[in-house]
C-alpha cells in the first residue's frame, strides 16, 4: 500500500530530529558490530578510496607556491592554489631533471600526476608527473630564464669575448656527421685547402645532446695545445626550437664560455638565436655565414698581400729618393768638394795658436826674467847662496818646460798627419779611382765571358753546319744517285706508277741533268 502524506512528513520529521542528535558512544568501542580501525588501516581504506573514484592520471591547474627543491635527494616539493583551496604537491627527482625550465613561485601552470596519500602526516597529495606553464611554452620560459640568468652573470658581455684569428691554420668542426651544415661548411671551406680541418661528430639534437656537445667543446680545449687547433665551428641546420633545444642548455653554454678556443657558432637559420649563439665569440646567421667568417682574412690575403706589396715599394722608392737627395746634397758640400780646405784652415788655426802661445811665452819669460833679475839683485846682495840655488832650479825648469812644449807640438803634429791620412782614405777621388777600377774589372769578365759564350755558339752552329751538310742532296747525289723530277710543274717521281707513257722527264745528276720522255714498255721497240 502507498504511503500517505502525512506518514512520509512523520517519518521525514522524526529522521530530522534523530539526525541532529549527537550518536550516542558504544560502551564496547564497536559500531555497528565492526571492531575499530587502525590508522594505517583507516589510511589504506581512503588510498584505495582515491584510487578507485579518481582517476589514474590526473591535470590539475593552479599557481605554484612555495616551490623548494630536496638537497640530498634532489625531489621538489611545492602547493598548488587557486583563490580557495590549495594541494601539496611531490615531484620525484628524475622528473624533476626532465623539465625544461625552473618552476618559480607565482607561476600559474597545469600539473599532471597521480593523487596519492602521505601517510606520516595523514595528508592527501598530488605525486607530480609533469608540469607545464599557461601561456607560454616550456621550452620558451627556460629559454627565457636561461638567459637572464647567463646574462646577470655577464656571459654575454662582448668584453669577455675572444678575438677570432686573423689566418687560421686549422679549424675543428663540432656537428653531426650526417647534417647538412657539415656540407655546407665543408663547400666553403674547400676555397682554403691549406687549412686543415677536424671534424668532431656529436648529435645535434634529442636527449643527451647537450651533454656530448659540451663534452666534445672540453675535450678540444684539454688538448688545445697539442692539436693546435685555432678555432671552433660550433653549427647545424635549421629545425624548431625543440630541434635546436641542445644549444640552449646551460651546459653547452658553460662550455662555450670556459673555452680558451674560439668559437663561432652557426645555427639555424637567420631567425635562430640560441643560447649558445650569445655566449659565443662570434655568431654567424647560418653554417655557411660561420665558415665564411673564418676564413674571411684568407679570402682577402691576396688582395692584402699585394696592397702591402705596392706600399713596401713606394716606402722603398721613396727611401732609396730621399738617400739620394741626401747623397747629392753631401756631395755638394763644400768640404768633399775641397776637402783639404778643412785641413789648410786647421793647420792655419795651429800655427796662429803657436805663434800665440809663443809670444805669450815670450812674453811671460821676459817678464819673469825682469822680475827675477831685480829680485836676485835684491837676494844676491843679502843671500848670495841662496841665489844660486834659485838660478839652477830655474835653469832645470826652464829645461824641463821647453821639453815638454817640444813633445806636445810633436803630439799635435802627429795627430794633424793622422786626421789628414783618415781624410785623403774618403777623399772622393780615390773612391771614384776605387769605383772605376771595379768598373772595369767587372767589364773585363763580362767581355770575357761574352767571348767565350760566342765560341760555344760558334762551335754548335759549326756542328749543326756539318750535320746539314752530311744529309743534302747534293752530297747524295755525289755518291751515285740521281732526282727524276716530271718537266712539267716540276714533281719529284718516287715511283714507277707515277710515270705514263710520253711523259718528259728531267733527271738531275751531281754534274748536270738530262732530259728524257718515258716510253711504254709494253710497245715492241721499232728499232733494236
Amino acid at each position: 500500500m502507498a504511503e500517505s502524506f502525512f506518514e512520509f512528513h512523520q517519518r521525514t520529521t522524526q529522521a530530522r530530529r534523530s539526525a541532529g542528535k549527537p550518536p550516542a558512544a558504544p560502551s564496547d568501542g564497536h559500531v555497528d558490530g565492526k571492531a575499530p580501525l587502525t590508522v594505517t588501516e583507516l589510511t589504506a581504506k581512503i588510498t584505495r578510496a582515491l584510487i578507485t573514484t579518481i582517476p589514474q592520471m590526473i591535470s590539475v591547474r593552479g599557481q605554484v607556491s612555495n616551490f623548494k627543491i630536496h638537497v640530498a635527494s634532489g625531489h621538489a616539493y611545492f602547493t598548488l592554489k587557486d583563490a580557495v583551496n590549495c594541494i601539496e604537491c611531490r615531484m620525484w627527482d628524475r622528473d624533476v631533471q626532465r623539465l625544461k625550465f625552473d618552476p618559480e613561485d607565482g607561476i600559474e601552470l597545469v600539473a599532471g600526476g597521480k593523487i596519492g596519500v602521505y601517510g606520516q602526516r595523514g595528508r592527501y597529495q598530488l605525486n607530480v608527473v609533469w608540469l607545464h606553464p599557461i601561456g607560454q611554452g616550456a621550452l620558451e620560459l627556460a629559454f627565457r630564464q636561461l638567459r637572464l640568468k647567463l646574462e646577470s652573470e655577464g656571459l654575454f658581455d662582448p668584453e669577455r669575448k675572444k678575438p677570432l684569428p686573423l689566418y687560421p691554420r686549422k679549424i675543428a668542426l663540432v656537428t653531426s656527421a650526417q647534417a647538412a651544415a657539415l656540407h655546407d661548411m665543408l663547400k666553403v671551406l674547400r676555397r682554403c685547402p691549406w687549412i686543415c680541418l677536424m671534424v668532431f661528430a656529436v648529435p645535434v639534437q634529442g636527449d643527451g645532446a647537450a651533454g656530448k656537445i659540451a663534452a666534445a667543446l672540453a675535450h678540444l680545449n684539454k688538448f688545445a695545445a697539442r692539436l693546435q687547433i685555432d678555432a671552433i665551428l660550433l653549427a647545424r641546420g635549421g629545425g624548431s626550437l625543440e630541434d635546436l633545444w641542445a644549444f640552449n642548455e646551460e651546459v653547452v653554454a658553460r662550455a662555450i664560455a670556459a673555452s680558451t678556443i674560439p668559437i663561432i657558432t652557426g645555427i639555424g637559420h637567420e631567425v635562430d638565436v640560441s643560447i649558445a649563439d650569445l655566449v659565443a665569440d662570434h655568431h654567424a646567421h647560418t653554417p655557411t655565414e660561420a665558415a665564411q667568417v673564418a676564413i674571411a682574412q684568407w679570402r682577402e690575403a691576396a688582395t692584402d698581400i699585394e696592397q702591402f706589396r705596392a706600399r713596401l715599394s713606394r716606402a722603398m722608392a721613396a727611401m732609396v729618393q730621399d738617400a739620394r737627395q741626401s747623397l747629392r746634397a753631401v756631395e755638394r758640400h763644400e768640404i768633399f768638394r775641397r776637402p783639404m780646405d778643412a785641413v789648410h784652415n786647421y793647420r792655419q788655426f795651429l800655427d796662429d795658436r803657436q805663434r800665440a802661445l809663443s809670444m805669450a811665452m815670450v812674453s811671460r819669460l821676459h817678464s819673469s826674467q825682469s822680475m827675477l833679475r831685480e829680485r836676485s839683485d835684491h837676494i844676491a846682495a843679502r843671500f848670495p847662496r841662496f841665489l844660486q840655488a834659485l838660478r839652477e832650479r830655474i835653469s832645470a825648469f826652464d829645461v824641463a818646460l821647453q821639453t815638454r812644449m817640444t813633445q806636445r807640438l810633436t803630439r799635435f803634429g802627429r795627430r794633424v798627419a793622422a786626421d789628414a791620412a783618415r781624410l785623403a782614405c774618403h777623399d772622393p777621388r780615390q773612391v771614384l779611382q776605387l769605383r772605376s777600377e771595379d768598373l772595369k774589372a767587372k767589364a773585363h769578365r763580362l767581355e770575357r765571358a761574352a767571348s767565350l759564350d760566342l765560341q760555344r755558339r760558334y762551335a754548335r752552329l759549326t756542328a749543326l753546319e756539318r750535320q746539314l751538310e752530311s744529309i743534302s742532296p747534293r752530297n747524295v747525289l755525289e755518291r751515285g744517285y740521281t732526282l727524276t723530277y716530271r718537266k712539267q710543274g716540276q714533281v719529284l717521281l718516287k715511283s714507277q706508277q707515277q710515270i705514263k707513257p710520253g711523259d718528259k722527264l728531267v733527271t738531275h745528276f751531281a754534274d748536270g741533268q738530262v732530259e728524257s720522255v718515258a716510253q711504254d714498255t709494253k710497245q715492241l721497240p721499232l728499232f733494236e
